[in-house]
Parts: C-alpha cells; sequence; structure tokens
C-alpha cells in the first residue's frame, strides 16, 4: 500500500442471517459509484470504532444491530491515501427495518455467501464475507473490563473497596456505555469494589440491566479463586456477558476464559477502562480483541 496522508480509518459489518438453512449476507448498491459492497464508513472525530460500525450500518441499511466477531481488516488505497476499514460480524435481528433509499445507498439486498463473493465489486470485500463463511457464524461475546480511573489510594481515607471514581473516571464510564452498546445488551456481573459497580453503572442503566455482584471478583476476594469458576460458567453458557474487575484479577480471567482458545492471547496490560472481547462457540474462544474508551 503506497500512498500519501494519513489513513482514513473506516468501520462496517458484515450482515449476516439464515434464510432456508442458507447463510445469507447483506450487500448495498451506491449510485454514485454504480458497485456493490458492505455496509461501512468513515469514523468520525472522537468517536469509538465500535459504535462507529454500528452507527453506519444503522444509516446504510436501517439494520441496528450487535456486533459479532471481528472480521479481517481491509486495507487499500483510496484516492490518494491509505483506507482501513475494520469489520465485524453481525446478525441481522428479525423483523424489516425503517429504512428508506437515500442519495448514497439506493438499494439494500441479502444474497447468498456464494452470491455476494460473485456480485461484490470489490476483491476486498469478497475476502471478509469468504472469512464471515468459513464461520463460525454466530458467536458469543464475553468483555473483561478494567475499571475506569479511580480515586488514587494515597488520596483515600475510607476502605479501599469504597474508593470511588474520578472525575475522569466517571467521564469514562458515561462513554463506555456507547461503545459497550455495540455488542447489545450483556449479562453485567461486576466486583463489589465502588470502582467497579460505578463503571458500568451507566451501560447498565441505558441497556435496563441488573448488576450482579460478586466480591470474588474484588482484589482481596480473588485470593480464593472463585472467580475462575465464574468466568468458565459464563463461557460455558455461551451468553453474552460483561465481567468488571481489577488490574491485579483480569490476567487470570483472561487465562482462565481463553482456556480453550484457536487464537493468540493477548498479555498486554489494560489501561483503566480498557477490555478485551472474547468471542466464543460451544466453548472455544475463536477471536480475542482489544479496546480502550
Amino acid at each position: 500500500m503506497s500512498a500519501s496522508g494519513a489513513a482514513v480509518i473506516a468501520a462496517g459489518a458484515v450482515l449476516w442471517r439464515v434464510r432456508d438453512s442458507s447463510l445469507e449476507v447483506c450487500l448495498i448498491h451506491r449510485p454514485k459509484y454504480d458497485d456493490w459492497t458492505l455496509p461501512k464508513g468513515k469514523v468520525e472525530d472522537g468517536e469509538h470504532i465500535l459504535s462507529a460500525a454500528v452507527r453506519e450500518v444503522e444509516e446504510e441499511t436501517g439494520h441496528r444491530v450487535s456486533l459479532g466477531r471481528p472480521l479481517p481488516t481491509q486495507r487499500y488505497i483510496a484516492g490518494d491515501r491509505p483506507k482501513l476499514v475494520h469489520y465485524w460480524a453481525a446478525h441481522v435481528p428479525d423483523g424489516a427495518p425503517d429504512w428508506q433509499p437515500t442519495r448514497e445507498v439506493d438499494r439494500v439486498e441479502f444474497v447468498s455467501a456464494g452470491e455476494a463473493i460473485s456480485r461484490l465489486s470489490y476483491r476486498h470485500d469478497a475476502a471478509v464475507v469468504a472469512e464471515l463463511a468459513e464461520g463460525p457464524v454466530q458467536t458469543s461475546p464475553l468483555v473483561l473490563l478494567r475499571h475506569t480511573t479511580s480515586v488514587d489510594r494515597s488520596d483515600w481515607e475510607g476502605p479501599d473497596p469504597a474508593r470511588p471514581l474520578n472525575a475522569r473516571g466517571l467521564d469514562e464510564a458515561e462513554r463506555l456505555t456507547a461503545v459497550l452498546a455495540a455488542y447489545g445488551r450483556l449479562r453485567i456481573v461486576s466486583s463489589d469494589a465502588v470502582r467497579c459497580t460505578e463503571s458500568v453503572r451507566p451501560y447498565a442503566d441505558r441497556c435496563g440491566s441488573i448488576i450482579e455482584v460478586d466480591p470474588g471478583l474484588s482484589e482481596a476476594g480473588h485470593e480464593d479463586g472463585s472467580a475462575v469458576p465464574l468466568v468458565r460458567r459464563l463461557v460455558a453458557d455461551g451468553v453474552p456477558a460483561l465481567v468488571c474487575s481489577h488490574r491485579p484479577v483480569l490476567p487470570d480471567l483472561l487465562a482462565e476464559a481463553s482456556g480453550r482458545t484457536l487464537v493468540p492471547v493477548p498479555d498486554e496490560e489494560l489501561p483503566p477502562g480498557g477490555f478485551h472481547v472474547l468471542h466464543h462457540r460451544d466453548g472455544v474462544v475463536v477471536s480475542i480483541e482489544t479496546h480502550t474508551v
């Protein structure tokens, strides 16, 4: 890839559904270019890439989706600038969307994966659909979140479990709301430390979910190992879930949750508000992505 200027960052998804036992994916037609491509668009200034993917899909197809496993990032030249497009799989909910043709997209069609690969105007789009079709198509996410920025220990005189978020951490928690919502409604399990429950409360309020408090996810409670069976159960159950815990605890949770994995396990330390997303199927982790807020 040879071009000048900063890379254009875009995000989108391969929307899929099953009809008559056949995998179908969504294509869009753009009249300006007279091409068939996948729904995607540029990430706006200050926008998280996960939120951008969901927003662009809804704008171009009318479908409000929850993201599944990440698909290969496509790199190519658009005009005279490099372009990186991040894709995720996304199951289409039942029901017709409230969408009308626009100047940018005048047709939205679901076709079989094989037909999509043939009809798509660009080879890099076809490669993304082929990767989805190879499977697994349906996965569940397990989000392992480090709580957002809290009041420094040296500035807090009360018991450590009661140490709250500082102003920056509260802002991070609010920003996490839209980011985590890209994965839909998740079961929420949190350490009983205030800084953890405060980190997920805005997301819980938005989704109408309860926060299940588990002392085993705290720094002190982790010593007895009770959090290990929890993450095992979450992966085994296959229910989309969010676990909020602490920096010293998360490496063990990650190692346990990814015990059966087909992909490398990240070893970097998460910053406050950072999270790993483990996409799994039948107890096996097939993809891991890491994000910061």
